[in-house]
This record gives C-alpha cells, structure tokens and sequence, in this order.
C-alpha cells in the first residue's frame, strides 16, 4: 500500500512539474493573443487591411527585451487569430528609429507613389534621432499589397524646424502621426500629438509630402476635459455612425500618459465636428471618457481600409504599461483582442461600446453550459471547470444589495475575482491575489467600471482569460477592464459564487480558447 501510494504521488508530481516546465518553457505566451515571436513590442502602428489580409505593424526591439532600437514589426493574419511573423517593415537606420504612425491606401494615387494601376499603401511615421532626441515625420510606400515598404527618397515630410513654432520643445516632442483623406475638402489630414504638452496640431496636404500646419487643439479647448489627464499621444481619428439616430460624429482617439481611472496612462475618446482642418470637441462627461479602465490598455488604434461590407471599426492597443517589469523573459508586450468600436446614444449621453471580434467564436470549444440555474449564498459554481485560455459569457439578475463574484485562475491563495456589485451597477478586477505582483506597484489592486443598468435589467459580463491577461466587457460594452495577471501554471480553476443575495442566471458559458 505505501510503495503504491509513493508511486501515485510521484506520477502526480511528474505530471505537475511537466505542466510547470512548460508554461515556464513558453514563458507566459498568451495563447489567442498576439505576441512578438521574441523581444520588446509596444503599441501597434499602421493597422490596415489589404485585400482579404489584415497587417499589423508595431514597434519592435528585434533585438533585445527591453525598450529602443525600435523599428517597426510586422505581421499579417487572414483572420486576426493566427497570426504570421514577417520581417522588420520599417527599419531603424543611418541612426534614425521608426516611432509610431499609420498607413492609408492611396486610392487615387494623390502621392504620385504608384500608377493609376497599383496605387501605394502609404506609411507616416516619427523619426527618432537618439543622438540628440528631435522628432520628425517621414513616408514610406509599399507597391507590393503591403509585403515590402520603402522609405520615400530623402524621407523627410514635416522636418523638425517646421514643426518648431508649433512645439514649445522645439519639435523634439511631435510624434505619432495619423494620417488620413478627407474626402469633403480633397486633402490628407494629419493629426500630430505634442509629448507633454496635453496638445495636437492638425495639418493638410494635397499629395501627402508637403505639410501645412491648419490648427492646435489644447486641453483647454475642450469643455470639461480633466487638467489632471496629461502627456497626450498616440492619436487616431476616424468617423462613427451613432447608433439609435440617424447621424454620424468625427472621433479623436488618444492615449494620455496620466490621468486614467487605474492609474498611469490609458485610452480616451472624444467626439466633435471636423472641416478638414479644424477639430471642435463636444464637451467631456468624465464618465464616457475613456475607453478602458483597467491598466493594460495604452497606445490604441484602429484598422483602416475594411471594406464597407464589413462596416466595423477595429481597435487594438499593447498590453503593458510597465515597461521591461512584468515577467517574462523572451518576449515582452502582447496585442488586446481586437474590438470592434461603436457609438450607442443611450438615455441623454453617448458611450463607447466595445466587444471582442465575432471570429473568436470560431476557435472557442464549449466546457460548460447553464441555463436558468440560481444560485444562494454559500452556492458556488465552475468549481471543477479548469483552463487558462477562456471565453466566459454570463447573463444574470441580482437581488438588491447582491454581488456576483467569478473567480478565475484559481488555485490556493492565488485568484483574479471579476466581480459585479448590483448597488452600484459597478463592475470590477481584483488583482491583489492574482499571482505575481511584485514587479511593479501599480501590477496589483482593484480597476473599476460603471455599467449603465437599472435595477431590474439584464446583466452581461464577458471574460477573456488568456495565461497572462484578463479583458472584461460589461453591459453593453461600455464598461471594460483589461489587466496583465500573471499566476502560477498551476492556478486554474474557476469559481462562481453570488454574495449578499441570490444571483439568478440566464445563461453561463465557458468556452476553452485554442488557436491549434
């Protein structure tokens, strides 16, 4: 009895440590999440589709985990799951490094770059001169459907002494271009954002090379806009139909480095009317500001050139507001889940929604199915459901003063606890036990989200669980939290429970989540 009893132990150690040596081996490598095959990545550039293939650019360190020598990475998908590594897109070289930008299809070929017959894909981006810190934009083209860019002869469009009186740093903090054509005034549109100075410029040109500068827009422009949200980049600027009314507004996208809901930087969005070269902003409800209100959502933008038939307008942003800290080793930085973004006039205010792209339902196995089940306090639920990539969907009525709490990546004192109080139509991530938390001040905590419910409707919670993240979507999609996490390869399991008052359940769906 005792030599079996030693010989079962010693399989389920075996088998343990096999399961611990390999997420150590993959090194917390997200499994339907986008990650640089090695090395640094930050936020995404350029997103474009090109025919039936999406491209994403973003900046890379090729060459070392950490911050610099950034170059543009490049990888394209047939359905923004699987995801192919290509070269470096858009280099660093003669001592100048790609900073952040866009791409936009030259369909009339304004640029001169192409022909009637092949019209380019053109690229704007900073460039970077570490040796003395200036900024300045630049132009690359792409003759081949995206495959190969290159840099327009001598480069340069916007040099750094033309954006001087418009750059109290003397254009050494101009970066991040979103260019775009504005068909009503016949011209390309960039929007510039100014580092630390809470500011854009807006500037016009009529082949994409030689620039004018239009106008600024300030913090101090926009009615109600917080003076504590503060180090504007990262812009993007697009049109959006509202939802509920016949009308459509202009959006302005931008990533402050202070200022967020959970700390540090994040992701806001304005609306307001656009003539080509003026943006006039409505005025700012602090609580349809901002598009995320976890801490790993920074430096978003959305692709262009889906076609109409489509119809959606597709957000991405990097996964990390921490720099070189969090823990992985071989790789560092991972694309959101792609979201479709829209605008839904709900009561007297407008709110973004957001809900993950319908293709992940194509790679989700089902694990569990409930239907109309309640549950009391001290009930649990899931409590023998176990994974580390998931699709968790829950539809539910709470009693007054109840709160729903869904425990994942559970296992001994380690949790992350999504949690939905009905009192305060709050939604919320709770990160103090979520495992590795060391490595940053800010890596712990609880993120919160107010949803836009009354007391008796419906509530929708969705949970993406991948190794080493969680993206929640609330209510309609206005309230979302993304967070890194980082537990044990053991910590697996799930748990359901409804606090203060019985939970009624519509419907729970967990889907185990596999790009194989």
């Amino acid at each position: 009895m005792n030599i079996l009893k030693i010989t079962v132990t010693l399989r389920a150690l075996s088998v343990a440590w096999a399961l611990v040596s390999q997420v150590v081996a993959d090194d917390f490598r997200p499994a339907f999440h986008f990650a640089p095959d090695k090395n640094w990545m930050n936020e995404p550039n350029g997103l474009i589709k090109i025919g039936l293939t999406w491209h994403l650019f973003y900046q890379h360190n090729p060459t070392a985990n950490v911050w610099g020598n950034i170059n543009w990475g490049h990888a394209t998908s047939s359905d923004q799951l699987h995801w192919a590594y290509l070269p470096v897109a858009i280099e660093n070289e003669n001592g100048i490094e790609a900073f952040t930008g866009t791409s936009y299809y030259d369909a009339n070929n304004t640029s001169g770059l192409g022909t009637s017959d092949n019209p380019p894909y053109l690229v704007w981006f900073t460039g970077y001169f570490p040796s003395n810190g200036t900024q300045d934009q630049r132009l690359a083209f792409s003759l081949d459907l995206g495959t190969t860019y290159v840099k327009l002869p001598g480069n340069l469009v916007i040099a750094s002494v033309q954006e001087a009186p418009h750059d109290v740093t003397g254009g050494l903090e101009s970066r991040d271009p979103k260019v775009f054509f504005h068909s009503p005034s016949g011209k390309w549109v960039m929007v510039l954002a100014h580092g630390g100075q809470n500011k854009m410029t807006f500037w016009s040109s009529t082949d994409s090379k030689s620039w004018i500068w239009e106008s600024d827009l300030l913090s101090t422009q926009i009615k109600g806009f917080p003076s504590s949200i503060t180090g504007w980049e990262v812009p993007d600027m697009f049109e959006l139909p509202i939802q509920g009314t016949n009308e459509t507004t202009w959006v302005l996208m931008f990533t402050p480095a202070q200022g967020s809901p959970a700390g540090g930087n994040g992701v806001v969005a304005l609306t307001g009317s656009f003539d080509g070269k003026t943006f006039v902003a409505d005025p700012v409800d602090s609580s349809t500001l901002w598009l995320d209100y976890g801490r790993d959502f920074d430096g978003a933008l959305s692709w262009e050139n889906i076609p109409v038939s489509d119809g959606r307008r597709i957000i991405a942003a990097v996964m990390n507001s921490y720099g070189s800290d969090p823990p992985t080793n071989t790789w560092k930085g991972m694309l959101s889940f792609p979201r479709s973004l829209t605008l839904k006039q709900m009561g007297s205010k407008r709110y973004f929604l957001q809900h993950p792209i319908s293709e992940l339902w194509t790679i989700g196995n089902s694990l569990i199915s409930i239907q109309n089940r309640t549950i009391e306090p001290g009930q649990t639920l899931l409590s023998s459901t176990n994974g580390i990539s998931l699709d968790i969907r829950v539809a539910f009525l709470l009693d007054p003063g109840a709160t729903l709490s869904l425990a994942v990546r559970k296992a001994g004192s380690e949790q992350t606890i999504i949690r939905y109080s009905q009192a305060n139509s709050t939604l919320s991530v709770d990160r103090r036990a979520s495992g590795d938390n060391t490595y940053d001040p800010a890596a712990g905590g609880i993120h919160n989200a107010q949803l836009v419910l009354d007391d008796t409707e419906l509530v929708n919670i969705r949970v993406l669980v991948d190794t080493c993240s969680v993206e929640v979507f609330g209510g309609q999609g206005e309230g979302v939290i993304s967070d890194l996490i980082f537990p044990s390869s053991t910590s697996n399991g799930l748990l359901l429970e409804a606090i203060g008052g019985k939970a009624t359940l519509q419907s729970v769906e967990v889907y185990s989540v596999s790009l194989d």
